[in-house]
């Protein structure tokens, strides 16, 4: 099985193109918000994952946002099938999040060998309703 060696969320990366190296930009833990409803400006969710163990079979990795009232949407997911490198990066856009209210939200990443998902990381992202009187 696939080993999750990082998993966050910024505002922006660059990636190296003679390196491959990644740079994050701003990495998110909290946002705040007018008033609710509201739209989350776009983010990136970036990962590395180890598949020295992983062999040939192929994995998904899925990414849910859970509300703090325990409401999941799949955001996205993604089948890897293993090349014979040992690490996998897997970055992506995520376009603005909508929030219905105050509270701690989770990004849940999971993967799914050939049996149930398994819950890899759960990143936390605070939303809070800006004080401005």
């Amino acid at each position: 099985m696939p080993e999750l060696i990082y998993a966050l969320i910024c505002s922006d990366l660059i990636i190296d193109k003679d390196s491959s190296s990644t740079s994050f930009i701003r990495t998110i833990e909290h946002a705040v918000v007018p008033e609710f409803p509201a739209t989350l400006p776009p983010i990136y969710f970036a990962s590395l994952w180890d598949l020295e163990g992983a062999g040939t079979t192929p994995f998904t990795i899925s990414l849910d946002l859970v509300s703090p009232e325990g409401k999941e949407i799949t955001l996205g997911m993604q089948e890897i099938t293993p090349t014979g490198t040992m690490l996998h990066k897997m970055n992506f856009q995520l376009p603005g999040l909508k929030v219905e209210g105050e509270g701690k939200h989770t990004l849940a990443v999971s993967v799914k060998t050939d049996g149930d998902w398994e819950t890899c990381a759960r990143l936390p992202l605070y939303v809070f309703k800006s004080q401005d009187q």
